[in-house]
């Protein structure tokens, strides 16, 4: 009983030396503000799917540190430290288990469209969500280098404690990637944002991966801003050039956010040309793809309910590069309307249930989470 007891004030005292270090390396340095901030989301689903059982797990568990060195320099880093589901579900294994889709060939079938569920994170080759420094100039100009989220997407730009679905739409597995490389955001007028970026291209929810091959694409931004805090409309333009391991690509992106008295709208339409496909055999198609959906939720006045809907359509076609032939069975398109409700508890706990009606027989999926932040 002694020995334990002596142990554990060891360990106290480790963690106080540590933790008093840290204090004074924060102070030696002079940081103007430093900030901890995380969010638990535990989930429960059940889908309709047969090969799929019924899942219990935690979502995720992400750890927040951001601060401010001095009133030009600033950092902010995200961390999963939960996991991103457990190895043998199938939430991770890949995104196409988890739905069936039309193949306009060859009927239902189990095909990725735009990875769905690409929410659960996978694909990443670490755990580090977000890791970038902000060097900011002129008030009107920001510099941002690191691992970020691309400025593309609205989904992908919220905080997770913020989505207001569980689950990002298609538009996200196929054109919202956080990717490593480097943003320049420019103000010059107080309804204008224009943003320029150069990535590696790829990446998963939660970061890089090795295959296929990193390659540099580079982006650009305009926001318009005409009803401040309550309006912004966005245009964006993406260009990946060919090499020997990925396709030459160009994608064109158009968005608008709403947001009045418990009223919130939010729309985006996304098409990707593609030619060719990829290399080797793929290397004579051609494909586009294109996805768009409309997100609506409304606060009840005077309750703590949040009502949610989002209608998401997906669409690939490969074509042959020479006869402009479809080529089966890469072709498909996918529908999913999402209802559900989010009860806010209070600033730093909700819950969420949400039903997901997908294309095709025995396809739907009920997911219910419950989210802590701090």
């Amino acid at each position: 009983m002694r020995k334990v007891f002596f142990i554990n004030l060891v360990l106290m005292k480790i963690f106080f030396l540590i933790s008093y270090t840290h204090a004074v390396q924060l102070k030696q340095i002079n940081v103007n503000r430093f900030d901890i901030s995380g969010t638990l989301q535990t989930i429960v689903t059940k889908s309709e799917i047969d090969i799929l059982d019924e899942d219990v797990d935690i979502h995720r568990f992400r750890l927040n540190l951001n601060g401010e060195l001095n009133e030009n320099v600033s950092f902010y880093s995200e961390f999963e430290i939960g996991g991103n589901m457990s190895p043998d579900s199938l939430w991770q294994a890949t995104p196409a288990s988890r739905m069936r889709i039309l193949d306009e060939t060859q009927g239902d079938s189990e095909m990725p469209a735009g990875a769905r569920y690409a929410q659960k994170d996978f694909g990443s080759d670490s755990q580090i969500v977000q890791a970038y420094v902000d060097l900011k100039y002129f008030k009107k100009i920001k510099l941002r280098i690191g691992q970020m989220p691309r400025g593309s997407s609205y989904e992908l730009n919220t905080p997770v404690n913020k989505l207001e679905t569980i689950n990002y739409s298609t538009t996200v597995g196929q054109f919202g990637k956080f990717v490593r490389g480097v943003q320049l955001k420019i103000a010059p007028l107080k309804f204008l944002r224009i943003g320029i970026g150069i990535d590696d291209s790829v990446g998963g929810i939660t970061g890089g991966i090795n295959k296929p091959k990193a390659k540099f694409s580079t982006g650009g931004k305009v926001v318009i801003i005409p009803w401040p805090k309550h309006l912004s409309l966005m245009l964006c333009a993406r260009h990946v050039s060919e090499t020997n391991d990925m396709p030459d690509a160009n994608a064109g992106i158009i968005g608008a956010d709403f947001k009045f008295k418990g009223f919130h709208f939010q729309g985006q339409a996304y098409h990707l040309h593609v030619n060719p496909v990829n290399t080797g055999k793929q290397k004579g198609l051609k494909g586009n793809i294109c996805s768009w959906y409309l997100h609506t939720s409304y606060i009840i006045p005077k309750t703590k309910l949040q009502i949610v809907s989002r209608y998401n359509y997906f669409e690939k076609r490969i074509r042959d590069r020479k006869t402009d032939n479809l080529k089966a069975p890469a072709n498909y398109h996918m529908e999913i309307i999402t209802a559900g409700v989010n009860w806010i508890f209070s600033p730093y706990s909700r819950l969420q249930v949400m039903y997901d009606i997908v294309d095709g027989d025995d396809n739907d999926s009920l997911d219910i989470q419950l989210e802590l932040s701090f």
